[in-house]
């Protein structure tokens, strides 16, 4: 058995370990009750940040819920030192400030909650989160993902973003189109509306309705915000951060084309624009072994699916979806990231979120992309997997958008 697929024998059989710093002792032991679960989930409150600090250095612990009313150090201080000291642990903030201020405020949280908001709702958050680690089975990788919540933007895109922004007359139209084409400021941006802070009954599901919602001055101050965005670093040989923000954008915009009876229009676009993220995390996190696992898929012919693998434990795409999970993104699109090169495992009897992404992602780069029975393929269409889900007559119907749309 591969280390990949080898249970966490860290979290095998041992239930979930929740620290919740919170100073009312009242909410503390209302919070305490709602989470805990006997034998599942265990909670320990604490009534202030160094008592967490001192808890989290002695105690193993895979979340932790702070305050924003927190004293000495306070929330952001806490969660800091937590990402900084303890990179592994989910981080989550229960607060009563505006979205965007707390957002800016403490952005090393994964995910935001109101203080007044019903206890299940934070309950069922943490399940839906924890459940996709077995994604990634290494530890140090699981750390490597939530250790940081910047994501790299593209220095072109970003600078063309500021002038845009600078300018008080500046288009919404405008604004849109230009984080549409980064990968990195997109999905930090859907990061913030898709949160439960908000308690929105629906999702946000396009990334011109995100930008509507926040406004532009919240986004213009978002976007000049330390840890929300960063710049990459060297350029990788064979990795190209233009290429990847393009088939973003291009397989977003086929999913949604092609999602007629199979999925959301609008959860089809945000998967398909965000199965990429994986990528940018390992090429900005850890440059040196991303560069390792292309050097040895171009070395070896293998796919670089395959490569990451040996190097790192997982995929770029267990990668997206994990730190989109702890993001909370609706479990549909995860599903569909975590499965975009393996749809079968998703995908058994009929056309899924899955299949969609497989498919638009290699016809957003060639219509023409060949039939072939090779199931990791990175450029063939699996034809006895369509098969299987009956799907092979709509290649034809697909592969004609894919072309209207410039693949």
């Amino acid at each position: 058995m591969s280390e990949s697929s080898r249970p966490d024998s860290s979290r095998a059989g041992k239930p979930l370990e929740v620290c919740l710093a919170e100073r009312d002792p009242e909410l503390a032991t209302r919070l305490s009750a709602a989470l805990a679960t006997p034998g599942l989930v265990n909670v320990v409150a604490m009534p202030s940040a160094a008592r967490a600090l001192e808890h989290l250095g002695t105690k193993r612990c895979d979340v932790i819920v702070a305050s924003d009313q927190l004293e000495d150090p306070g929330c952001p201080g806490l969660l800091r030192r937590v990402q900084n000291e303890h990179p592994e642990v989910l981080r989550a903030v229960l607060t009563e400030r505006d979205g965007v201020e707390v957002f800016r405020r403490v952005p090393y949280a994964h995910q935001f909650f109101q203080r007044s908001a019903p206890p299940a709702t934070l309950k069922l958050a943490l399940e839906r989160c924890t459940e996709l680690r077995t994604l990634i089975q290494r530890p140090q990788l699981r750390a490597l993902v939530s250790a940081s919540n910047a994501l790299p933007a593209a220095p072109k895109l970003y600078a063309q973003l500021i002038d845009l922004l600078a300018d008080p007359k500046c288009s919404m139209v405008r604004v849109v189109e230009v984080i549409e084409r980064d990968l990195g400021m997109s999905t930090r941006l859907m990061q913030l509306v898709s949160s439960a802070f908000f308690g929105m009954s629906t999702q946000i599901q396009s990334l011109g309705a995100c930008v509507g919602y926040l406004g532009l001055n919240a986004v213009r101050s978002l976007v000049l915000s330390a840890e929300i965005t960063q710049l990459y670093p060297a350029a990788l040989p064979g990795f190209s951060s233009e290429t990847i923000h393009a088939r973003a954008l291009a397989t977003s915009r086929l999913a949604r084309r092609l999602a007629a009876s199979i999925a959301d229009e609008g959860q089809a676009f945000v998967a398909g624009l965000l199965h990429g993220v994986g990528q940018l995390v390992l090429a900005s996190r850890s440059a040196d072994r991303f560069k390792e696992a292309l050097e040895l898929s171009k070395a070896k012919s293998i796919s670089l699916p395959a490569a990451e693998i040996e190097v790192f434990g997982a995929t770029d795409a267990h990668v997206a979806a994990y730190l989109l999970a702890i993001w909370g993104q609706p479990l549909d699109i995860v599903s569909a990231i975590a499965h975009q090169d393996t749809p079968e495992r998703s995908d058994v009897r009929a056309p899924g979120m899955a299949t969609l992404i497989y498919v638009s992602k290699r016809l957003a780069q060639n219509a023409a992309a060949p039939l072939g029975d090779e199931a990791g393929s990175a450029t063939q269409i699996n034809e006895p997997f369509l098969m299987q889900i009956g799907a092979l007559d709509k290649l034809t119907s697909w592969r004609a958008v894919a072309s209207r749309c410039g693949a």
